[in-house]
Formats: C-alpha cells, sequence, structure tokens
C-alpha cells in the first residue's frame, strides 16, 4: 500500500531572492512538515496556493539582538549619549511589572512579524509564560535571561529573581525547549562591566558543560572598553577570553570597539558578532567595523537592539544602513554589497543565534519566507533581475504583506493570524503610559 504525500504549499510570485541569486517568475513550495520541496521557475500545470502577482519572496529575516519587551520605552531619552540613556532606562525599568513585559513583548511580536522578521535573539526576563507567548506567535527565538551578579535582582518589579536564580531558571528552561524548533535558551550576562568576573567564569564553564549559548554585550561603547582597561588591565575581548567565556557558544552583540585582535580572536573561536548599526548610531557609540569582521570571517547577524535605543524593529532599515554606512565612513562604494548585507539579515542571522535550518529559500530547509508588495511608487519600475537593490535598498518592512513561519502562514495580507494586534497595541500604549506616569510621580 503506497503511502500518502504530505500536501504541498505553492507560492507563485514576480521574483524569488535564493542562494544563487534572483529568480523571475517564482515559485516556492513547501511540504505539510514546513520543509521546502522547490524553489525555482514556476512551474507549468502546477497549481499555486497563493498566488502573489505583484509580490517578491525572500527569506524571513532574523534579528540578531534585541530586547523586546523594552517597546514600551520607545521614544525615551532619545538625544542623549549611551550612559545617559541607560540610566534613563534603567530608572524607567525599576516600574516594570510582569504584565509589562508580556504586553512589551506582544507588541514586539506583532511588529516584528508585520515587517518580516520571522527569529530573533533576545535579551531581557524570560519565563515560561514568555517563551510561549512567542511560541503561540509562530516565531522562533533565541531567548537568554538577563543576569548581572549572583546576588543582584536584576528585575524587580518583574520577578524576584537575583542572577543565581536567572542561572538556574536558564538551564531549567534549556531543559524544557531542548530540541523545540522555535526556542533556544542562552545565559545572558549583561556585558563585562556589569558582571563581576567570577560570575562570567562561572556562566563559561556552565555552558560549556551543558551545552548552553551565551548572549552578551561586548564592547559597545568607548567608554565601556576604557572602563574594563582601567578595572582589569585588557579590553572587554581579552577579559572575557580570560575568564574562558569563547569555549562556549557566544553571540556578543554590538562590537563597536573591538581590536584586530579581538577579530582574529572571535573569528578564532566562532563567537558569532551582532552588527546593530541605527542603534549604534543613535547613542554616538561609533561604527563597527564590519569590513574586519567579513574579510575575517565573522559569523555576522544584524540586529535593531531595543526600540529605546533604535524606534524600530524594522530591520530593513537595518540592512540599507549597514551597506551604505561603511561605504560612506571608507569613502569606498564597493566595500560592503547589499547582496552580502540580505544574506547576513537572513541566513547568516539564522546561523549565528542557532537556527542554521532556516536562512534560506533552498530545498530542504524550513520556509521561513516573507512576501513583499512590489506596487507601490519605491518599487517602480520593478525589475526582477534587479530584485538585490530593490531589497537592499528601496524596501521597507511596511511592504511586506504575508509571512509564513516553517510553513505556518502568520501574517496575510497585511492581516495578524496569530495576535490580536490591535488588542496587544492597546494594553502596549496603556501600560506605557503608567510607566511614565510612575516614573514622573
Amino acid at each position: 500500500m503506497s503511502r500518502e504525500q504530505p500536501t504541498e504549499t505553492v507560492l507563485r510570485a514576480d521574483a524569488m531572492l535564493t542562494p544563487e541569486g534572483p529568480v523571475a517568475n517564482a515559485e516556492l513550495a513547501f511540504d505539510a512538515r514546513g520543509r521546502i520541496s522547490y524553489a525555482g521557475k514556476a512551474r507549468p500545470g502546477v497549481s499555486a496556493s497563493h498566488e502573489l502577482t505583484g509580490h517578491v519572496l525572500m527569506p524571513g529575516l532574523v534579528n540578531g539582538h534585541t530586547h523586546s519587551a523594552m517597546t514600551l520605552l520607545r521614544g525615551v531619552s532619545d538625544d542623549e549619549g549611551f550612559m545617559p540613556w541607560l540610566a534613563a532606562v534603567q530608572a524607567l525599568e525599576q516600574h516594570l511589572g510582569h504584565e509589562d513585559v508580556v504586553a512589551g513583548l506582544e507588541l514586539a511580536l506583532v511588529e516584528m512579524i508585520e515587517t518580516g522578521t520571522t527569529a530573533f535573539a533576545d535579551m531581557y526576563h524570560w519565563d515560561e509564560t514568555l517563551i510561549e507567548r512567542v511560541r503561540a506567535s509562530g516565531m522562533r527565538a533565541l531567548v537568554a535571561p538577563a543576569s548581572f551578579a549572583p546576588e543582584t535582582v536584576g528585575f524587580p518589579g518583574v520577578s524576584p529573581w537575583t542572577g543565581a536564580d536567572a542561572t538556574a531558571e536558564t538551564e531549567r528552561l534549556a531543559e524544557r525547549f531542548r530540541g523545540d524548533p522555535q526556542i533556544r535558551v542562552a545565559y545572558g550576562p549583561h556585558a563585562p562591566y556589569t558582571c563581576p568576573p567570577e560570575f562570567l567564569r562561572e556562566l563559561a564553564a556552565r555552558a560549556v558543560e551543558r551545552g548552553i549559548p551565551i548572549h552578551t554585550h561586548v564592547s559597545e561603547s568607548a567608554a565601556e572598553v576604557e572602563q574594563i582597561r582601567e578595572r582589569y588591565g585588557a579590553t572587554p575581548g581579552e577579559h572575557l577570553d580570560a575568564l574562558g567565556l569563547f569555549a562556549a557558544e557566544v553571540l556578543a552583540a554590538h562590537c563597536v570597539h573591538l581590536t584586530p585582535g579581538e577579530i582574529s580572536l572571535f573569528a578564532r573561536t566562532g563567537t558569532a558578532v551582532s552588527h546593530n548599526p541605527v542603534s549604534n548610531l543613535k547613542l554616538g557609540c561609533g561604527i563597527a567595523p564590519l569590513p574586519e569582521w567579513q574579510r575575517a570571517g565573522l559569523r555576522v547577524s544584524l540586529g535593531t537592539d531595543s526600540v529605546a535605543s533604535n524606534n524600530s524593529l524594522d530591520l530593513f532599515e537595518e540592512i540599507k544602513t549597514a551597506t551604505i554606512l561603511h561605504r560612506g565612513a571608507r569613502q569606498d562604494a564597493a566595500i560592503v554589497r547589499a547582496a552580502d548585507v540580505l544574506d547576513i539579515a537572513t541566513r547568516g542571522g539564522a546561523a549565528a543565534i542557532g537556527f542554521a535550518e532556516t536562512g534560506a529559500l533552498e530545498v530542504g530547509r524550513l520556509a521561513d519566507v516573507i512576501a513583499l508588495d512590489v506596487t507601490g511608487s519605491a518599487a517602480t519600475p520593478f525589475d526582477p533581475a534587479a530584485l538585490v537593490s530593490h531589497l537592499g535598498f528601496a524596501a521597507r518592512g511596511a511592504d511586506v504583506r504575508h509571512v509564513f513561519i516553517g510553513g505556518r502562514h502568520v501574517y496575510a495580507d497585511g492581516a495578524h493570524l496569530t495576535l490580536d494586534a490591535a488588542a496587544i497595541r492597546e494594553r502596549a500604549a496603556a501600560a506605557a503610559a503608567r510607566l511614565r506616569a510612575q516614573a514622573a510621580a
């Protein structure tokens, strides 16, 4: 008796971005398990499940570093430098409750999905309730419960957890969600300037022993680098290396001020980095050396950071900024290519945060795919052969009309299918207003 084959979903669009380059008159098919079974030219005689004329297909975007719940702090301290900004944000965070974190996270999920992000790496307060919100949305996430020191309570209004408690909870969550296709769990020591060396050394050993990754901030600002040099007589990367951190799987956010020696260290140890150009520019932190990272072969992702330091979770803004920023700074229009940045924002980011089966539209991978409208003024005239140019320099998150994650349709023609977006926006706005009133009292 023959076994029934899984039913295919077939998307047909004007063009599609594949690892081999753009395909015009494109077709993407995936089976009931969400695995891509065909990616190429439209096949004669094959019926489309979704006839997306006027659209293009590309892999879902991957946000390599953010703090989702901080959507409630959008617009806080917009014209301050890094350290004053951080103080203003932390003052507001002291008024957060658990329901505020839920509201902020859900608002971020809404914004990320509707701008084409399908997976993200996050450091903040994380517990099982919050993780289940991500799973229900359909998104993928590398979640890192933030910690500062063994005895320090990170978010007193949200949870009584100390750093030691967050470590124990990280390990419990990592075991609980081991093998989950949507969720990975990481330790989240905030940064070398907020975490004592003995705590970082312990986490490094535990990470190696248990196979749990680490997500942390490294060399975000010049002030941080100077502070670490004064305390420990080393750069942040050298300091963390001496503590054994890079023996583990590490995702290092920002890395604006890495030295050539640190870049070599990160390349040698396979340490992944997250480039967050808009946040780094807005806070006056500087410009990360992306061309040097690329030449050294670093594993690179693209991130927004939180909306408190960016104001948007639209990765298309990061893609364009990351491409043109380095061209202008180095006075070399060929130093960073749009195709490379698009790869960082998709395949590279997916690999960096641990979802290597996603990130590209090719047979065998999971179908994390987004469809963008190309009928608007900014896409006219549209040439399928120039798809990379359009996606790198003209596309916006607002152009996203459909999102599939693992073959699951989560956003259809501008409507959320897994989230009540209107109710989430209303709850988040009310929570943010209450936080600011409390902070002002």
